[in-house]
């Protein structure tokens, strides 16, 4: 057994906070668990070609076209009653939409998340782009565990300069999510993690968390991140980590 998938079983069993697996979701995710994760707030490639942060990056790995094909595996690993918050924009909305169902998820909502500052675009020819799309899916009879949250989320974007990855979403936004969609000692998985902001979020809110990312940049930045909100719950109270039954790896998980 990998080391990783040992690590993803520890945090299954409430033995561990988080496990953070570098490579591609594609390969590694087949070989998860079913029917063990609570939630999934997720921000996937766009398929803009995105690059950011003044062209110092390579451009985000997998977003030549919108990035779907985590969809089928994370369906599978997912509760029955688990629930999806996918973020996406106007262009590429109605593929995510699509894809969605397709993996088998019951569409719920349609979320906008006004993040304030602007992108820039055609700026001769264009809106100012001011808000990207969140599409809301369930897996089974989800119910909100901790209040309905509204479809209008008014969360400013982290400024440019303090980003450490391209497209970040704001921590106070993905902690809203986690909260709203997660049951008290529930375990959050995000097969794209980015720099980590769902698992900032579900270990700032006294969560579990798996995250996969295959950028090594951006996986050490997540990395960084995690473990220190993790530190920094442990310095104030720590909420009871509920143990869960315990879980039967995938057949074949090597």
């Amino acid at each position: 057994m990998p080391r990783w998938l040992k690590q993803v079983q520890e945090v299954i069993e409430g033995k561990r906070r988080f496990a953070l697996i570098p490579g591609d979701c594609l390969d590694l995710g087949r070989h998860l668990p079913s029917g063990v994760f609570d939630s999934c707030p997720i921000d996937p490639p766009y398929g803009m070609k995105y690059q950011g942060l003044n062209n110092n990056r390579p451009p985000i790995a997998n977003d030549d076209s919108p990035f779907i094909w985590w969809l089928h595996d994370t369906f599978r690993v997912l509760k029955d009653d688990a629930a999806l918050a996918c973020f996406c924009n106007w262009k590429n909305q109605e593929a995510f939409r699509f894809a969605i169902e397709i993996a088998g998820f019951k569409l719920r909502s349609h979320a906008v998340w006004k993040r304030a500052n602007s992108g820039m675009g055609n700026t001769g020819m264009t809106m100012m782009p001011c808000h990207d799309i969140i599409w809301h899916a369930t897996k089974g009879r989800f119910t909100w565990p901790n209040g309905r949250p509204p479809s209008y989320l008014d969360y400013p974007n982290v400024p440019t300069k303090q980003r450490v990855h391209s497209t970040q979403k704001p921590d106070p936004l993905m902690r809203m999510l986690a909260r709203a969609m997660t049951p008290k000692g529930g375990i959050v998985y995000d097969p794209t993690m980015g720099s980590g902001s769902a698992g900032v979020a579900a270990v700032t809110e006294g969560y579990r968390f798996v995250g996969v990312e295959l950028d090594p940049i951006n996986f050490d930045t997540a990395k960084r991140r995690v473990t220190l909100a993790e530190r920094q719950l442990e310095r104030g109270p720590k909420p009871c980590l509920a143990r869960l039954p315990h879980a039967t790896l995938a057949r074949g998980a090597a």
